[in-house]
């Protein structure tokens, strides 16, 4: 999963927008089991989603959707007609996941509220994706991707979660052919439902596939008030000779799973939230080689500039896909401009510099890792201000200004929007110098709300007013 507290920037196809919206909120839901209009599911999907049994449905994810979940409640007899018709389903990687305790609705109870438990309380959940939808996301940045790379060539995948701590037994479940089953019931893998949440791995080399003995372990995800995250240690565990390592009784709440071992990167092996149920969750890591990747930063003159910020994004290694690390790969540049990192694993990434008062304009510097000769030049950017004049009208609740070049997006450029402040105001720094247009409108609202357009040309290093008069 992304990690969290990622981008107010978000790279989306290629174009950078800046938004003061909720990045990672879902598209849609609704409670109930009114039928849902099939938004290009593959043939049979409609029938198994639409169900009596369901309770409430929900699509994500974040930069363009068509993965949808329907939670449903029922018992065998239910499950057993709708496994009739998954079987069928015009899918080639069809997986049903088998769970201990209850399921709980993510739409009917998202903050996890006590008094909302029963009225959550799920013994299934469909999922399906609309194929156009993973194809587009599987396109996006390796940081934003949700998809599973392994998973390229037998297409997108369709799941059923069952949870047997509810109505459903597992003794009871009929599984026609030609669905895969996973089974990740503590009993399954050697445990006990008195061993509480068990985590479970092995840690090996992503090249050359041997075991590691590593050190894991799971610390706790602490949002903080004045932004960012802490992650404090709960648990530990250190891999065995044949790389092997668990956790029994581990602690309920947001946490994540850290790998550590002599010589590697240190990788985060995977997120996870959990109650107070028994659980068992596998998490298999392979460990990269440390690399070192190191450069220098300029201005237009051949200036040194101390302080850039300079952030690696979209680091995968191959095999083994993307590669978050506990440093976030950023580090600063010295007084010479110099900058060097030396805990990247061999792979690619891309090179983002930031500087207040300058940019570089385009996308990242995509590189192969170690690489120690890196060069960029960076140039005086431009602030933008932009003021509401809401006069002889009321303010909505909402109001969005956009910014874009002239003749529209491109692959590359600068582009994006925000909601203004108690002021009217919106502020869009460190724009790189160039032509754009500037528009406001009402957030939600329609088109004909939307303000007549600015153009403005932009010089660096300079602030640019701009009034825009609300219709």
């Amino acid at each position: 999963m992304l990690s969290p507290g990622k981008y107010l920037q978000i790279l989306c196809a290629s174009v950078i927008f800046i938004t003061n919206s909720p990045a990672f909120a879902l598209i849609l839901g609704g409670e109930g089991n009114s039928p849902v209009a099939d938004p290009g599911w593959p043939k049979g999907a409609a029938a198994i989603f639409n169900v009596k049994a369901r309770i409430a449905y929900w699509e994500g994810p974040p930069f363009g959707g068509g993965q949808w979940h329907a939670e449903c409640r029922g018992n065998a007899t239910a499950l057993n007609a709708v496994l009739v018709d998954f079987a069928k389903l015009d899918v080639k990687n069809k997986r049903l996941v088998v769970h201990d305790g209850a399921g709980k609705s993510f739409w009917l109870n998202p903050n996890g509220q006590a008094d909302k438990q029963d009225k959550a309380k799920m013994d299934w959940m469909f999922m399906v994706w609309v194929p156009a939808n993973w194809e587009h996301l599987r396109k996006l940045p390796a940081d934003l991707n949700p998809t599973d790379p392994e998973e390229a060539k037998s297409g997108p995948p369709s799941q059923i979660d069952i949870y047997t701590g509810g109505n459903i037994k597992w003794a009871d479940v009929k599984v026609p052919e030609g669905i895969k089953v996973i089974d990740n019931r503590l009993e399954a893998h050697g445990f006990s439902t008195g061993d509480g949440i068990v985590l479970e791995g092995k840690v090996t080399d992503l090249v050359t596939q041997k075991p590691i003995v590593a050190k894991v372990r799971l610390e706790r995800v602490e949002p903080q008030k004045t932004g960012g995250y802490q992650y404090p240690a709960v648990a530990e565990a250190t891999s065995d000779d044949e790389g092997h390592w668990a956790i029994k009784k581990a602690p309920s709440g947001w946490v994540r799973a850290v790998v550590v071992a002599d010589g590697y990167v240190p990788r985060v092996a995977g997120y996870a939230r959990y109650d107070d149920q028994p659980h068992w969750q596998e998490f298999t890591t392979g460990l990269a080689r440390a690399a070192t990747v190191a450069g220098r930063i300029t201005d237009s003159d051949g200036k040194p500039l101390a302080d850039a910020d300079v952030h690696l994004m979209d680091v995968v290694t191959s095999p083994g896909g993307r590669y978050e690390t506990t440093n976030d790969y950023r580090v600063k540049t010295d007084a010479e401009g110099r900058f060097r990192m030396v805990q990247v694993p061999a792979g690619k990434a891309n090179v983002w510099v930031h500087k207040p008062g300058y940019c570089r304009p385009g996308l990242g510097l995509p590189i192969t890792t170690p690489k120690e000769d890196i060069a960029l030049t960076m140039m005086k950017s431009t602030q933008v201000i932009v003021t509401i004049d809401f006069t002889g009208m009321k303010r909505p609740a909402g109001y969005m200004v956009s910014i874009a070049p002239v003749g529209g997006e491109k692959i590359g450029s600068y582009g994006g929007s925000g909601n203004i402040n108690d002021k009217n105001q919106m502020t869009f720094d460190n724009v790189p110098p160039g032509k754009y247009v500037l528009k406001g409108r009402p957030n939600p609202g329609a088109d004909k709300e939307e303000t007549d357009a600015a153009t403005v040309d932009l010089k660096g290093g300079e602030t640019v007013h701009v009034k825009l008069t609300a219709k």
